[in-house]
Order: structure tokens, then C-alpha cells, then sequence
């Protein structure tokens, strides 16, 4: 690393799909550079994490790829915890939080909250926090869904979100998935469900783990880690079921594991 330079890194929060497991939690990442500590998704089961790695106070922003429970579920606990951290003064400023348009329920609770900032953002859209660098783009998923970019210091982090890929595709889909995904030092992709089930996969807006790893591969990664877990099946079958796509050694997943990018 070059003298001045930050490390950019990833604790895994949670990596369970639909639900937690015992003790553990459903999507969320905290993304630190520096000083900077951002909470990517919050799902339920990530703030008693969190409170593992980062206080609350701490966290510089908070962005959200979609308003499914298991990436949301926590975020009105959040919201107490925000309230809790101004009502003791151990908060003063606003806590950023980023997400694609909510609906009136989520905008009202958020927005009772004076430290919460509310931002909507979409697939245009590219937003500094602190010196990381966000950028987005539209996955295909039954509700708006965002992937997101983020780079520091000439190191990017890509996390799918949810997403489907078409049947006939090598890895493309969407091709500003791949595209937001390209060259990435790592790439934290969903796999929801096993090779054999594409059909169930694509219905329900995700991917197979060998789709991940040709999603992957098509988008030249430098390192593949899987998430988005079902609870049933084998989950060393994901892992070896995308390296067979992938082409390389491919991750699992869990809880509280530091990644450096």
C-alpha cells in the first residue's frame, strides 16, 4: 500500500437470504475507509451485529439497495437507535441514508427522525461519502433494486444486490450489472439457489450459483465471494458449483468476517 493510503474493507454483517439463521443476520456489509464507515443494506438481525464493529454514532452513511424485509427489516431500529444516540448528544450530525424511492410508510418513519437525511437515488446516480465513491445500476429483481460500486483509493467493492440473469446469457443480463461490476477487486454476488433450479431462480429475481460465477467471470473480478445463502441444500455445493463457472477459487461467507479489498 503507498504511503497516505487507507485500507478499503468489508464486515459481513449478514449473508443469510428471506431470514436469519440463529444468531446471525440477513443482508447488510459495513464498508469502512478511514473514518469513513458505511452500513450497506440492514436487514434483519444486522444492528446487533453492527454493534460488534461500529456504534451507531459512528456511521457516516447508510445506503440501501432495495425495500425488501430481508435488506430492510432493521431499519426502523436503526431509526430508535439514531434517536437514542441524539437524545444523549453522543450524535450531533445527520446520518445520510440512500435509497431508492420509499414508499409512504418507510418515508414517514424515517422521516420522524430529525438526524435521518433521506436521499433517493437511482441508477444515475454517483454520491461521495467521505473519499468512497458510490455508483449504482438497476438489477432485475420483482421490485427496484440497485447494485452498487464503491471505490477508494483505486479499490473497488461491488455488491450485486438481487438480481436475475437471462436464461441465455453467458454472465450478461442486464449488461449494466456486469458492466458496474467490471474489474472489480471483489465482488459480493447472490446465490440464491443451486445449478438445476435457473427457472425457479430467474421467477423469483435471483441467480444460481453458477450463474454468480459466470457473472463473474464475464465481468473480470479479481475475487468472488458468495452471499444471499437458502436455507436448505449444501452450501459447499454453492461454492464448488461457481468455481466451476467462475474459473477460480470463489468464497463463502460469515459472520463478522472482515474482507480487505
Amino acid at each position: 500500500m503507498e504511503a497516505g493510503q487507507k485500507t478499503l474493507t468489508v464486515t459481513v454483517m449478514g449473508y443469510w437470504g428471506t431470514y436469519p439463521g440463529p444468531g446471525e443476520a440477513t443482508t447488510g456489509f459495513l464498508v469502512e475507509h478511514g473514518d469513513t464507515k458505511i452500513l450497506l443494506d440492514c436487514g434483519s438481525g444486522v444492528l446487533a451485529q453492527l454493534m460488534h464493529s461500529c456504534e451507531v454514532k459512528d456511521l457516516s452513511a447508510v445506503v440501501v439497495t432495495h425495500h425488501h424485509h430481508d435488506h430492510v427489516a432493521d431499519l426502523g431500529v436503526l431509526t430508535y437507535a439514531v434517536l437514542l444516540s441524539r437524545l444523549m448528544k453522543t450524535r450531533t450530525q445527520k446520518l445520510p441514508v440512500y435509497m431508492p424511492h420509499p414508499g409512504p410508510d418507510m418515508k414517514q418513519s424515517l422521516g420522524a427522525e430529525p438526524l435521518i437525511d433521506l436521499h433517493v437515488v437511482d441508477e444515475h446516480a454517483t454520491v461521495a461519502i467521505g473519499d468512497v465513491l458510490v455508483r449504482f445500476a438497476r438489477t432485475q429483481h420483482p421490485v427496484y433494486c440497485l447494485a452498487v460500486r464503491m471505490e477508494a483509493d483505486g479499490k473497488v467493492f461491488v455488491f450485486s444486490a438481487d438480481s436475475a440473469l437471462d436464461p441465455e446469457s453467458t454472465g450478461a443480463g442486464r449488461p449494466d450489472l456486469p458492466d458496474l461490476a467490471r474489474g472489480a477487486d471483489l465482488f459480493v454476488c447472490e446465490a440464491s439457489m443451486y445449478a438445476g433450479q435457473e427457472v425457479d431462480a430467474r421467477g423469483a429475481g435471483h441467480m444460481t450459483a453458477p450463474q454468480a460465477g459466470l457473472l463473474g467471470r464475464a465481468a473480470g473480478v479479481r475475487r468472488l465471494a458468495l452471499t444471499h445463502y437458502p436455507h436448505y441444500g449444501d452450501h459447499r455445493d454453492l461454492k464448488a458449483q461457481a468455481e466451476m463457472t467462475y474459473g477460480g477459487p470463489v468464497e463463502l461467507l460469515s459472520t463478522r468476517q472482515v474482507l480487505t479489498v
